[in-house]
This record gives C-alpha cells, structure tokens and sequence, in this order.
C-alpha cells in the first residue's frame, strides 16, 4: 500500500478533501474567467475543418447518451462527447496559453468537464470545483514536463490527460483511492506528438486535446467501477515521469505548495486566434504599424526573433493560425488577424496578400540560448521600411485587461449567436456559480450545424 505521503497520493488526497470553499477567492473567479474565455471559443471553433472528422465520426456510431456536443444539435455517450468536445476545445488557436508554459490545459480540461457535469447531474458550483482542481493537476504535471524538457513533447495534452481524470473524478466523487487509480489508467493513456506541428490542416493538433479528454474520462469513469492501475505512478519507476521525462528522480514536485500556490492563475489569455508563440509578435508588430501609420507597400522586411522552442513551431507548422510569415502578412495586409483572417481562404488568396509574400521578406529568427517555456512570449520584432528605416520593439506579451477579454468573447461568439444569445450566455457564464444544473446549461450551447 502505498503511504499518504508520496506525492500521487498526496495530490490524490488534495483533490478529494478540497472544497469548494477552500478554494480562494481570486482562484474561483479565474476559473470563472477560463470557463467563459474557453466556451466562447469554441463557439465558432465548433464546425472547423480541424474538429469535422471528429464530430462526423461520433454522428456515425450513434452512441447513445445525452452529453452534448457544443455547437451542434447533436448528443452521445459521455466518452465520445468528452472526444469531441476536448478536440472543438483546440480546434482553433484561440484557446489560453501559459505565462510559463504551463498553458492549453483549459482545451483539454474544460470541455470532458463540462461534459462530465452534464453527464453527473452537477451544479455549477460543482463544475467550478471541479475545474480548479483538474486545471492545477494539469498545470503542475505540464510544469514539471516543461521544467525538465528532456525530450520534445506535446505537453499541453499528456500532463492535460492527468487533469482531465482528476476534473471528471471529483464530479463522480471518487474517494482518494479511486482516484489515485484514475490518475494511474489516465497516465498509460496520456498522449500528444509535437510532430502533430507537420500536419497542416490543425487536425491532429485537436484530437490530441481529445484523446487527451476521452481518455482522462474514461479513466475516472473505470476507476469507479474498480479498474486498478499501478500506485504512485507519477514518480515510481517506469512511471509518468520517468516515462515522459527518462529521469526516475523527476516528478516529487508536482506537490510544491499545493493548495497554497495555484499554477493553474499562470495563464495568458490569447487577443488573437493565433499560437502562443505568434502572441508577442504580432500584438508588437500591429503595435508599430498603428504607431508608425504603415501600409503593406511601406514595409520592405520584418525580423522576429524568438526562443529556439517557438522557431521550431512557428515555422513547422503550415496552418495560417501557427505559421508566423503568414499571421505577420495578413497583419501587414489587413491591419488585424482576427477569427475570419484565419479560417476564411478569401483573405490569403487576395491578391494583396499574395503580392505582399511574394515582395517582402520576413526572417524568423532563434536566439542561440535555450531558453525556458515562459520566455517563448518574450520577442523582438523589427520592421524595415521602404525608405530605410528601422522600428524595434522588444517585449513580453501583454496580459489581456477584462474590458478586452469581454470583447473577444462577443465578437466570437457573435459569429454563430445573435447578439440577444450572447448577452444571455454570458450572464449565465459569469454567474456559473448560482447555476443550478450544468446540463440545462449545456443545451443551450447546442447550436444548428
């Protein structure tokens, strides 16, 4: 038996004996504002190419359930709706980021809890606890995976797999030992390539938040019917970490300061539907453009310098929402990238858009020095003009004020709701608290195809 003071156990421990009310106060409305920035992107996010196959695959099976599918008239079991919502959650950039690399773990958290709250008959105080508590197992394991980056990996889903069980564990009251057990099956199911970055159209990149989501609760869901997994399987031989990491000795502090330092407030919340490292560039680049009042005929190069981290994505990855030349020309072009700059092709087969790849030059890039997952939001960026000069500006990404995070919300939302609808869900969102049942929520994000 394993004692109480490992630190699987102790985490186990931390997330079944926490209340609500332990919770604090500017904790509980961060979750509050995670939830809200989630849900309304994955509004639009819903019907992208990228969550497709997904959704039309679990219209096929036609599992029975009532767990619904957001943004769509469409229900399932609770397992392919955690499926399908966990891939909407990433089916767009527009998801939060980390201050220190801790980030993605609302896509990949958020929406099997939501499904799971739906599925356990929850009230909203329900949900919110169990947010927090999946979110901080999710930011601890994905900060101990990028603290130590011994190998290259899709953090973001394998430590969210962790965050998802615990999320779906506490809706389904698992005791201690029941959930040591789920974090143990969500361990051996825990999955996400960076290689998903050479695939082009962002699908693989969603299913990773999926399967991730699928699996974390699938995991709880077996260890209340009393599937067993190996004990302390974050720190024990061939365990989490060792198995992630190849260090049998990484993973104790996973349970620094637990309950009193919440990684899970180490979020960024993004202006633009672009990758976490595309954040700091373009904000300094529509920056100097507004400043400058520069047009796309005025620029002659742009010069981005970035971690080796994010060079290596922004440049692998071809689509427009990651790919740096293309956000950087779209904002040259069109002065914002916003939801439609990316998703609609009209914007990169304009023909000014394509004359302005075609003459400027745009270089990416790396500093020589390894630098931490925190410092991928700190850039440089340069613009040349035509007329010879040089504009700089060399920052760490602003974070978001509450007047700009309300305004994303009903601009995205407003691409599929009227602005009635969005009023009404916001309100509902913001006082999640007082929300008596999760599922006569969740209805309400089931929306015409």
């Amino acid at each position: 038996m394993t004692s109480h003071s490992s630190p699987t156990a102790k985490l186990c421990n931390w997330v079944c004996s926490t209340a609500y009310e332990d919770i604090p106060a500017e904790v509980r409305k961060e979750t509050v504002t995670l939830l809200y920035d989630q849900v309304g992107g994955m509004i639009p996010s819903s019907t992208l190419l990228s969550c497709k196959p997904v959704v039309d695959l679990v219209r096929k099976l036609g599992s029975r359930g009532d767990c619904s599918i957001i943004g769509h008239r469409l229900r399932a079991s609770v397992t392919d709706a955690a499926l399908a919502n966990g891939s909407i959650g990433h089916g767009d950039e527009v998801d939060p980021t980390g201050q220190q690399g801790t980030g993605h773990y609302a896509a990949t958290v958020v929406p099997p809890t939501l499904t799971v709250a739906q599925y356990a008959g929850a009230s909203g105080k329900e949900l919110l606890r169990a947010l927090v508590l999946g979110c901080e197992v999710a930011a601890r394991c994905q900060s101990v995976l990028g603290q130590y980056a011994t190998r290259d990996q899709f953090v973001n889903s394998v430590g969210g797999t962790l965050g998802a069980a615990a999320g779906a564990g506490s809706l389904l009251r698992l005791d201690a030992g029941q959930m040591e057990h789920a974090l143990g099956l969500a361990a051996s199911g825990a999955c996400g390539l960076t290689s998903a970055h050479f695939e082009a159209l962002h699908q693989i990149k969603s299913l990773n938040h999926g399967r991730a989501a699928q699996a974390g609760v699938l995991s709880a869901l077996l260890a209340r019917e009393g599937c067993h997994a190996p004990r302390e399987i974050l720190t024990v031989e061939n365990g989490f970490f060792d198995a992630f990491l190849g260090l049998p000795e990484a993973g104790h502090e996973v349970v620094t300061g637990l309950g009193e330092n919440y990684l899970m407030r180490q979020i960024a919340y993004k202006r633009y539907p672009v990758g976490g490292p595309d954040q700091t560039p373009l904000y300094a680049f529509l920056q100097l453009i507004k400043k400058h009042k520069l047009a796309a005929a005025d620029i002659e190069q742009i010069e981005v310098t970035v971690s080796r981290g994010a060079f290596q994505t922004v440049m692998t990855n071809r689509h427009p929402s990651v790919h740096m030349p293309v956000i950087l020309s779209l904002a040259a072009v069109f002065g914002d990238v916003t939801f439609a700059h990316i998703h609609d092709p009209r914007y990169q087969e304009d023909p000014r858009f394509i004359a302005f790849r075609e003459r400027a030059r745009i270089f990416i890039i790396p500093r020589p020095e390894r630098a931490t997952k925190g410092q991928r939001l700190e850039m440089t960026v340069t613009v040349r003009t035509r007329k010879g000069e040089a504009l700089s500006q060399e920052l760490r990404y602003p974070l978001m004020s509450e007047a700009e995070m309300q305004q994303k919300f009903r601009t995205l939302a407003g691409l599929r709701l009227d602005s009635a609808r969005v009023a009404a869900l916001e309100k509902r969102l913001l006082a999640m608290e007082t929300e008596s049942s999760v599922a006569g929520f969740m209805t309400e994000l089931e929306l015409a195809d």
